[in-house]
């Protein structure tokens, strides 16, 4: 760029040069006469005194034309340097680009594998699972040829008491009708011999069952020991966290890591995978009355128990859950004789904390138990240190749980466990579950996305 600027400076200043000789040569070959000769010696002093000044323009002129060149040289340096900047970014973001790619393509390569790895060790489960239910089926058998044999040894014993019945009948007949006495003491002497033999073989057939039975228990026992382990340790094989119990790709009921949003990070939840068609998540279960559910407004919030035992997952859960995913309610209910019912919601969704947790939705009932929960529709969360309800009073103090109260309630699975009725009594209530508004032994509340 530099030897094209300078040569066309060298140009410029050789044509201007040309130009002025020409000028002389012009000027010296010609011959005109003296007048002529005069005026001309005039314009040579004319021109000679302008020539500074044209000088001057030319020099100007060639200073702006380096200028110009020099101006250009410049930008074309500027653009050089933005070229080869733009190239050694775009080289940067291609070498990043490979990386990546490289070590998406390992990332693959490694989940292909431990996919691999997770269907083989999933088939073998598969085949203990199969031996098991073989093993279960053989003891059955065993167990049923035993019983069999304990019937066939139990009907001798009756054929032998019935024989002595007879015996003991016809030795009364003979006595009756005046034979010898000698009869009836040989029968009572047989009585008495045999009497003891049958006693014994009676306790050794007694002793025989029980140890069959013994035998049965302890294998039945080991057998569902044997399933749990299996059971936890495919429970245990969790590739990555789920949206929700519905995309758990192992249908079966346990515990699972549940992927939550920016707000709450993921959490462990108890996946109902049997009932109702499965996918359900466990956000409410009361069962034996070992944990207290009288608890304060941050307790309520955040959760409390153990999602495989008697479990509350949380307000601000339920909200993240029904606020990412259209859900529906499950209600699954027991009585303390055992009295199953369920109720069903086609809907189900609460506000945030600043919300008070509202109850903002419920869809339509269905089910066994009675739709006692429409009734608490738009109803804020109360604790016994947060009165949100319509009542005068602490509605969560009086029964001592934090739920949707009303004035007070129609349902109410947050209550104190116990075998009591009456719709004043602190208890597991369902109002609508039966005439005498007993309380409830098992409760269990479970949510599932709608897609």
């Amino acid at each position: 760029m530099n030897r094209l600027v300078w040569c066309l400076l060298v140009a410029l200043l050789a044509i201007a040069m040309q130009v002025r000789s020409d000028d002389n040569v012009v000027h010296s070959t010609s011959g005109p006469p003296a007048e002529e000769l005069q005026k001309d010696g005039q314009e040579e002093q004319q021109d000679a005194r302008e020539q500074p000044t044209s000088l001057v323009k030319d020099d100007e002129h060639v200073n702006q034309t380096v200028a110009f060149l020099a101006n250009i040289q410049q930008e074309m340096q500027q653009k050089r340097t933005q070229s080869e900047k733009a190239i050694a970014d775009n080289r940067a973001i291609q070498e990043q680009t490979i990386q990546l790619l490289v070590e998406m393509q390992k990332e693959i390569q490694n989940h292909r594998e431990e996919l691999a790895n997770d269907r083989e060790q999933i088939s073998k489960w598969q085949e203990s699972i199969t031996t098991n239910q073989v093993k279960t089926a053989n003891v059955l058998m065993e167990v049923l040829q035993n019983i069999s044999a304990i019937q066939v040894t139990q009907n001798q014993t009756i054929d032998v008491l019935n024989n002595l019945q007879h015996e003991f009948h016809a030795g009364s007949q003979q006595a009756v009708v005046g034979f010898k006495p000698q009869p009836k003491v040989n029968f009572l002497n047989y009585w008495s011999q045999s009497l003891p033999n049958t006693k014994s073989e009676m306790s050794k057939q007694r002793e025989l069952l029980m140890g069959i039975q013994n035998t049965y228990e302890s294998r039945i026992e080991q057998l569902e020991r044997d399933n749990e382990n299996l059971r936890s340790t495919l429970l245990g094989v969790q590739l990555s966290s789920y949206r929700s119990c519905k995309d758990v790709p192992m249908k079966v009921s346990g515990k699972y890591n549940i992927r939550g949003n920016d707000t709450f990070s993921s959490f462990v939840a108890y996946c109902e995978q049997q009932k109702f068609g499965g996918g359900w998540m466990v956000i409410q279960h009361r069962f034996d009355g070992s944990l207290s559910f009288n608890r304060n407004w941050s307790a309520y919030r955040s959760g409390f128990g153990d999602v495989s035992e008697e479990i509350w997952i949380g307000l601000e859960r339920i909200h993240q859950f029904t606020r990412e995913h259209d859900c529906e309610l499950l209600v699954e209910l027991k009585d303390f004789y055992n009295n199953y019912k369920y109720a069903r919601y086609s809907l189900f969704s609460i506000g945030n904390e600043s919300e008070l947790y509202e109850l903002k939705s419920l869809g339509g009932y269905s089910g066994t138990a009675g739709d006692a929960l429409t009734g608490h529709i738009g109803m804020k969360f109360t604790t016994p240190d947060r009165d949100n309800d319509r009542s005068d009073s602490n509605c969560a103090k009086s029964y001592q749980g934090g739920w949707w109260f009303t004035k007070c309630h129609f349902a109410f699975l947050n209550g104190l466990y116990r075998n009591a009725s009456g719709l004043s009594q602190e208890i597991i209530a369902w109002n609508d579950f039966s005439d005498d508004y007993r309380g409830m032994s098992f409760s269990r509340m479970l949510i599932r996305p709608l897609n």
